[in-house]
C-alpha cells in the first residue's frame, strides 16, 4: 500500500515539475470528459451554428496515465460531434428529447472500460506488487537455507 501511495505522490510531483517544461504526465484529478451517447437526427431545433447537436454525457473522472480509476457527477448534455461545446439540459428537456426521438437511456451510459476497466488494471498492478513481495521472500529464504 505504501508503494502505491508513493507512486501516486511521485506522479503528482512529476506532473507539476514537468508541466513547466512542457512534458506533462497525464494525471487527471478531476477532469471533465464528454462521451457521445446518441447521434440525433439533423433537426433545425438542434442546430447550433454550422453543426447539429447530439446527446452526450459529461462526467468528472480521476486517473493516471490515461487509465480512469473513478468517475462521478455525470449528466446528460447536448454537444457537437467534435465534443468541443456542450449545452446543459434539465430533466424536462431530456424527457422531451427521449420522447421525440424514442430513446431509451440508462442512468450511466459510460462505457465498460471507463467504468470498470481502470479499476481492474489497478487491482492487477496491486496484485502483482503483493505477489512479488511474497514471491521474493520465498526466494530469499531458499537462498539463505542453501548456504
Amino acid at each position: 500500500m505504501k508503494q502505491i501511495i508513493l507512486l501516486l505522490f511521485i506522479a503528482l510531483l512529476a506532473n507539476k515539475v514537468h508541466a513547466r517544461k512542457g512534458i506533462p504526465i497525464p494525471v487527471c484529478f478531476p477532469c471533465e470528459e464528454i462521451s457521445l451517447v446518441k447521434d440525433l437526427p439533423d433537426d433545425e431545433e438542434l442546430k447550433q451554428g454550422n453543426s447539429f447537436l447530439n446527446l452526450g454525457y459529461i462526467y468528472e473522472g480521476y486517473g493516471v496515465l490515461f487509465v480512469r480509476a473513478w468517475n462521478k457527477k455525470g449528466r446528460y448534455v447536448l454537444t457537437n460531434k467534435e465534443k468541443t461545446v456542450y449545452y446543459e439540459i434539465d430533466e424536462n428537456q431530456l424527457e422531451g428529447i427521449k420522447q421525440k426521438y424514442n430513446l431509451e437511456l440508462s442512468s450511466n451510459p459510460i462505457s465498460f472500460w471507463k467504468k470498470i476497466g481502470g479499476k481492474l488494471i489497478y487491482m492487477i498492478i496491486i496484485g502483482l506488487i503483493i505477489y512479488s513481495k511474497f514471491f521474493s521472500k520465498d526466494e530469499d529464504e531458499e537462498d539463505v537455507a542453501t548456504e
